[in-house]
């Protein structure tokens, strides 16, 4: 793979291998809700009572932090962390590390009340975090959401963590209530067209497509706003179209999350090969914020909304974007 499908898998093709859970830490003084006991991997886990310090090495999670208004308390994180929009919110100069191979020593140096990792940081059957977890401190993992009721129950499992369940109720309801007011307008919606999520604008090098397939909530939006993804009957998550496979699925529309490629639609548009298919005859392309669709958390409604703005204009027109 080239950098920027590298960079587009990594956002999304998180590994939910298990592994050993946190390392007993201390209790803090301060009483808060009953914290959870499991993290997102099953791992049994001991999170102080009062959390101050936080090492989060996820941008989704990152994301979720900031906006629970506990960006002050991230005192590390992962790089992709670093340079995403909302890094602007994060305490200034904060050590990056790499997600994939974390400086074990300089976070226990932080003395963090806990880190927040993500099942890439386990991809290549190693527990990297290790020394950590010996050195007492609590360690949860999140794997990859697999569907929207996942990403609540991430942002729950996060805001309960560090005490902060009542705010992160009051988004899960927001999102709830869009997801209602989707689903009564996709009820209606009885010519469904044919869609393609493209990670990553094909080159000659790297020809294939890469996109969202079963078991992933990127095509569980495809479906609630009332559209069919051409990769949504492959059993496999992330699986790669060939250009024969485009050709016979002649997409309605495709929807780019190409953020690395410059004028991502035109790039589309000039693909000699794809001229017949449907979309591109018919100018249906259209560029969305790849890396936002990315992360699972709340702004995974932003995209929906983008994505039915664009594939059924008028039928939600009366639809809010539910997060501004």
């Amino acid at each position: 793979m080239n950098r920027k499908i590298i960079s587009a898998t990594l956002a999304v093709c998180l590994s939910a291998l298990l592994f050993a859970g946190c390392g007993s830490a201390g209790s803090k003084a301060g009483a808060n809700a009953a914290k959870p006991t499991q993290d997102r991997s099953g791992n049994a886990i001991t999170i102080p009572d009062k959390v101050e310090k936080i090492v989060s090495m996820a941008p989704s999670v990152t994301e979720i932090l900031v906006d629970l208004g506990y960006a002050d308390r991230i005192v590390a994180c992962d790089t992709y962390s670093g340079f995403s929009p909302f890094a602007a919110s994060l305490t200034p100069d904060i050590p990056q590390f790499d997600m994939m191979a974390p400086d074990n020593e300089a976070i226990v140096a932080l003395s963090p009340d806990i880190v927040f990792t993500t099942g890439m940081s386990y991809a290549e059957g190693e527990d990297v975090y290790s020394a950590v977890k010996s050195a007492g401190i609590c360690v949860a993992d999140i794997p990859s959401s697999a569907s929207i009721d996942d990403i609540k129950a991430d942002m729950t499992f996060i805001a309960d963590a560090v005490g902060a369940g009542d705010k992160v109720r009051d988004i899960t309801a927001k999102m709830d209530t869009f997801i209602a007011d989707v689903k009564k307008v996709a009820g209606g919606i009885s010519d469904k067209k044919s869609v393609m999520y493209v990670m990553s604008v094909p080159t000659p090098d790297y020809p294939d497509v890469y996109t969202c397939g079963k078991g992933t909530y990127m095509d569980e939006v495809f479906s609630l706003i009332g559209a069919q993804n051409i990769a949504g009957d492959i059993d496999y998550q992330w699986p790669a179209l060939s250009e024969e496979d485009i050709l016979a699925k002649n997409p309605d529309v495709i929807i780019v999350g190409d953020t690395y490629t410059p004028d991502a639609v035109n790039a589309i548009l000039s693909i000699d090969a794809w001229k017949d298919i449907t979309a591109v005859k018919d100018g249906a392309v259209y560029s969305i914020d790849g890396d936002a669709f990315n992360q699972p958390n709340q702004y995974v409604m932003n995209s929906a909304y983008e994505i039915a703005s664009y594939i059924y204009p008028d039928a939600y027109s009366g639809v809010e974007k539910p997060f501004k």
